[in-house]
């Protein structure tokens, strides 16, 4: 998951993406010598001469270790890949290639998405496929749907093996070129289950909080968030009197596990599946694995569900629970409402909401706070969190910011920081004005502002500090605000 799912375009006069063509490369051509080396360097150019194409991990094990080396560098591949394999070759890191490969083809073996065949004119069928290929991936990232074609367009068992093990394999790279900024992820096959972004939320899930003493398992929705579709507001209006004592927790896939919290927040507001009724068993083992680690720290009095069957598989990993097989419905939701009024169901809750709090605070911005000091206050169309009676987040409908309470905190412990040059009027900080970014800082994420070692302001970053080996211009920080000082 390179710079380039979010960078793309001219570079040191390179247009990337690209493949290049091999009789006119705008470099210098090796001798015998620099071609027995392992790289070799012309420029702004890395080349790769020496990788291992014929085994995935090692190959995909070589380019990260040169884009982790290099990371100034544009990274050239010489005479390997056909245009059914491009999308997955740019995406484990690879900036240049070249047209070698088509070119010894001939003119009676043409190349498709899914691979070679024996044809006439492929010389010109050829040159049309590596269009069609490199068109596709520029569009591609410019619709922030790169991903999407790397699933979708991995035909070869090349592609797919390196697609696997990079996804698998290689998280703490990854990770570096995380994208946190909102956009829609459409997971319409298994790869989906381990996309970067699918993992990461996953992993922080792992880490929260039970928020009452009764858990609430349900299937998601087609409208995001959840809360708002037709069959969570019906579901509520029977169960509404007991939500104080019951955390909801909504089971689906690609992402697992969905607190109730944490839908209005990427990636839970914004992915969309293909909705079957029907899970893979590579699904039902990911959902499985992690509700068995999300569960085993957390104990609740009952356990309620609405699932459907396949769903239902779950339920093994409690003692006992209580509810109705099936999709959320007026009529199910009624026979679960009489199923929980049956209980004494007990719950607070101004302690739920704080716990849920404590939970977000944890899974925006890896800050872990106890529930007991946190409250919340609404003021208007607003709501006022504070931690120890300092005000560190507004929340209204438009969303939740950082305050200056919690941006000090931030500062005192070196979390998502960017150093600033000055106070720039205007809602954008452009990256000249940026003196350093703290390596915990990603593209959507929610950053404090500091200057001078003071506390300014916040907005949400664009860049990451490895961004600033390459950008030296455009906006750095956006929806910025600063912070009343009198």
């Amino acid at each position: 998951m390179r710079f380039l799912t979010r960078r793309y375009g001219e570079y040191y006069g390179f247009k990337i993406p690209d493949v290049l063509s091999y009789d006119h490369l705008p470099f210098k051509r090796q001798n015998l010598e620099t071609r027995k080396e392992r790289t070799f360097i012309d420029g702004n150019v890395l080349v790769l001469n020496r990788v291992n194409k014929l085994n995935a991990r090692e190959f995909v094990k070589a380019i990260t270790d040169a884009r982790t080396q290099y990371p100034d560098k544009m990274i050239y591949l010489p005479s390997f890949g056909l245009p059914n394999d491009y999308p997955v070759l740019f995406y484990i890191g690879i900036d240049l290639l070249d047209d070698s490969p088509i070119k010894l083809l001939g003119n009676e073996r043409c190349t498709s998405e899914f691979g070679i065949y024996d044809g006439s004119d492929c010389r010109i069928k050829n040159e049309e496929e590596k269009k069609r290929s490199i068109d596709l991936i520029r569009l591609s990232l410019e619709k922030d749907k790169f991903r999407e074609v790397v699933e979708s367009h991995s035909f070869s068992n090349f592609s797919k093996e390196a697609l696997r093990i990079m996804d698998m394999e290689f998280n703490s790279y990854t990770n570096k070129f995380m994208d946190y900024r909102p956009k829609s992820i459409i997971a319409s096959n298994i790869e989906g289950i381990y996309r970067p972004e699918i993992v990461d939320f996953r992993e922080k899930v792992q880490k929260l909080k039970q928020t009452a003493d009764n858990l609430l398992l349900i299937p998601c929705s087609a409208i995001k968030p959840y809360s708002r579709s037709k069959t969570h507001r019906i579901l509520h209006s029977f169960i509404h009197p007991y939500l104080g004592g019951i955390q909801e927790v909504i089971v689906t896939s690609p992402l697992g596990l969905v607190p109730r919290e944490l839908e209005s927040f990427f990636p839970a507001m914004y992915y969309d599946i293909p909705v079957t009724g029907h899970w893979f068993e590579e699904e039902k083992k990911v959902l499985y694995q992690l509700a068995k680690e999300y569960f085993s720290n957390k104990k609740y009095s009952n356990v309620f569900f609405i699932l459907p069957k396949q769903e239902g598989e779950l339920l093994d990993l409690f003692d006992s629970s209580e509810g109705v097989t099936g999709s959320i419905n007026f009529e199910n939701s009624e026979k679960l409402a009489k199923i929980i009024s049956a209980h004494k169901i007990l719950g607070n809750k101004r302690s739920k909401e704080s716990t849920e709090y404590s939970n977000l605070l944890r899974f925006l911005f890896d800050l872990d706070f106890p529930s007991n000091e946190i409250s919340i206050k609404s003021e208007g169309n607003r709501r006022i969190i504070s931690l120890a009676g300092v005000p560190i987040l507004v929340r209204t409908i438009s969303g939740m910011r950082i305050m200056k309470g919690l941006g000090d905190i931030m500062q005192s412990q070196g979390k998502r920081v960017v150093e600033t040059a000055g106070i720039f009027k205007g809602d954008n900080l452009f990256i000249p004005g940026i003196k350093g970014i703290t390596e915990d800082v990603r593209p959507g994420m929610e950053v404090v502002l500091v200057n001078n070692g003071i506390v300014v302001g916040r907005g949400v970053s664009q860049i990451s500090n490895l961004d600033l080996v390459f950008e030296k211009r455009g906006i750095g920080v956006n929806d910025v605000s600063y912070f009343d000082h009198n």
